[in-house]
């Protein structure tokens, strides 16, 4: 698919076509810190047409992609010096993937974005993930089951587990660039090693029905001045995204009363609409839910046809998603870090009283006090109506 879509761009009649055989297709990017604690170590995935073609009896050995890494004062010195790794030029119209490394993270990104908004050959819209508890060129260096080229298997991985389970989100650089110019702190989806490290660049990494390294989606990293400041996972994690409106599907699972059996509900459908006020100088932040539910899986003996059950589980529900709001909210206020936009929906809605706290808003953030409604539907039991359990002597 990078392919086709590379070549059309590479027509005669364009001003500036160029042949396909001369360029290097950059799938992925992966910025560091250098050893040197200044410069940039600027990682390019690089597909192999031979070994990502699609036509038949096209095989091969090699994996669909390598990697040239340089380092440089500034990116596109990297972008550049990496012709002396490549016989191709790099060519970024099809880029897929950004990946950040956590010491990068923790010195500080809000440099790493200037060139994409400058130059042409990058893309505002390429997703962006957070290496956890590694660098970035690591990350890109290991193989990934099912696709062959890797950094697109890690975008839809990310894209699945926060449709799905909405504890990470996808984000792109045009988000951040936003989140870095307006008034509030951002929030990055966390990618980290699983198994042997250093195994997965090898092709036998996959020529096995369990890879020896892979790679797994792991909570959020919450950012303050454009610093990584602290990991955050579970309940704070999927907190933020309740709050950030980005929950599009997950499961809660809830406990009955009758015989403490666990229940999961799959939340098919959230809305969320925040509001921001002073009161006496403090903020308050208010948080309204909507969201409805299926019942997928109960463990129960009690029975669904009653309606007041049925009541109970939504009440039961309402409270883990407040708790999970509150844990979301609590977790950047310990940093200051206002990464829900409040400030910026108090400056929308009520101008003059942004003016009062704009200069100090993260301390103020800190303390603000919550407001949370939730309203929970659960629309079905599934295809079953009476649990197994009842019919269990």
């Amino acid at each position: 698919m990078v392919l086709a879509a590379v070549t059309s761009s590479t027509l005669s009649g364009c001003w500036n076509s160029r042949e396909l055989n001369k360029l290097a297709i950059v799938s992925g990017i992966g910025i560091d810190l250098a050893s040197n604690g200044k410069d940039y170590k600027v990682t390019f995935q690089i597909v192999i047409p031979s070994a990502t073609s699609t036509s038949k009896g096209a095989t091969t050995q090699q994996p669909g992609v390598y990697l040239a890494t340089v380092s440089d004062p500034t990116l596109f010195g990297a972008l550049r010096k990496a012709s002396r790794k490549t016989s191709r030029q790099l060519f970024f119209a099809h880029t897929q993937l950004l990946v950040i490394g956590e010491s990068m993270a923790r010195k500080g990104i809000v440099r790493i974005f200037d060139i994409f908004e400058r130059s042409h050959e990058l893309r505002l819209n390429t997703p962006v993930l957070l290496a956890r508890e590694s660098d970035a060129g690591s990350i890109l260096k290991v193989l990934v089951p099912i696709e062959n080229i890797s950094s697109i298997g890690l975008v839809r991985k990310s894209d699945n587990s926060a449709r799905v389970w909405g504890e990470t989100q996808h984000i792109r650089v045009v988000d951040l660039v936003k989140g870095i110019t307006g008034e509030g702190e951002i929030a990055l989806s966390g990618i980290i090693t699983g198994g042997n490290r250093n195994q997965g660049g090898s092709k036998s990494n996959l020529e096995q029905t369990e890879p020896s390294e892979t790679l797994i989606m792991k909570g959020m990293g919450l950012f303050k001045d454009e610093k990584l400041a602290e990991w955050i996972d579970g309940s704070e994690a999927r907190g933020i995204q309740w709050v950030t409106n980005k929950i599009s599907e997950t499961v809660l699972n809830v406990k009955t009363d009758e015989d403490e059996e666990e229940i999961a509900v799959n939340i098919f459908s959230a809305i969320t609409h925040i509001h921001t006020e002073l009161r006496d100088g403090t903020p308050v932040f208010h948080i309204s839910i909507r969201e409805e539910g299926t019942i997928l899986e109960s463990h129960s003996s009690v029975p669904f046809a009653n309606g007041q059950t049925i009541k109970i589980l939504q009440e039961k529900v309402k409270k883990q998603t407040i708790k999970e709001v509150e844990d979301g909210i609590r977790a950047a206020q310990r940093f200051q870090a206002d990464v829900f936009n409040f400030g910026n929906e108090l400056k929308r809605s009520n101008p003059s009283q942004w003016d009062r706290v704009k200069d100090n808003w993260p301390e103020v953030f800190a303390k603000g006090e919550l407001d949370v409604k939730v309203e929970v539907y659960i629309r079905n039991t599934g295809m079953r109506l009476n649990p197994y359990k009842s019919h269990m002597k």
